[in-house]
């Protein structure tokens, strides 16, 4: 029976390696959201269980919207990435539903804990349920990414910068930098937030 047992932990021990050695990388052509990419093939992969803000809304993008863009860029465009499939593979438009990894990196999750996109977990693909809500919650509870807009005011006002499309508190050293002509004044978190501004990330207003 030890001699069985044994044997069985050899075989998945030799026969994992074989399997991750055969698996199928896939190259990143385009980056169409945050949440979305193209494929060399042609093929369109929707992250399973992310859901990003919106970049082509009528009256704009949605807060943090090109951000999320961006930082989905940086992480898989013209990379190797592998795709890990869930019990539905695609959705209604023939778009395939994946988790995407880059190397160790675990894409979805990656773009939700840094609050780039919100956790949209649903049946019948939960394999990584916990992870994603779980990164969900630490973005949450740190006021990162998207989560920045539920915070209160803590000043009377603050400083824009019409360049780069960033907010900071007065007493931040970024504000003395910017022109006179490149300066904006809110009076309220939301008033910038509203026109597409975000948080300074050293000052975190």
């Amino acid at each position: 029976m030890l001699r069985r047992t044994i044997a069985s932990a050899l075989f998945v021990l030799f026969l994992f390696p074989a399997i991750n050695a055969f698996a199928k990388d896939y190259v990143v052509r385009k980056i169409i959201d945050g949440n979305t990419i193209q494929l060399e093939s042609g093929e369109i992969v929707k992250y399973i269980g992310v859901t990003a803000p919106d970049m082509n809304k009528k009256e704009g993008p949605e807060f943090y919207a090109k951000q999320a863009v961006g930082y989905n860029k940086k992480l898989v465009f013209m990379k190797k990435i592998r795709l890990e499939f869930d019990a539905r593979r695609k959705d209604q438009a023939g778009n395939m539903l994946a988790y995407v990894f880059v190397k160790k990196t675990f894409v979805n999750a990656d773009l939700i804990r840094n609050g780039y996109a919100r956790a949209d977990v649903a049946p019948p693909n939960l394999r990584y349920r916990d992870i994603l809500l779980d990164a969900e919650r630490k973005a949450e509870a740190e006021d990162r990414g998207i989560w920045a807009e539920k915070k209160q005011d803590s000043e009377k006002h603050y400083f824009g910068n019409k360049r780069t499309f960033t907010f900071h508190r007065p007493s931040c050293k970024a504000v003395e930098k910017i022109p006179d002509k490149g300066k904006i004044v809110f009076h309220s978190r939301s008033d910038a937030i509203k026109i597409g501004y975000v948080p300074c990330k050293i000052c975190k207003p």
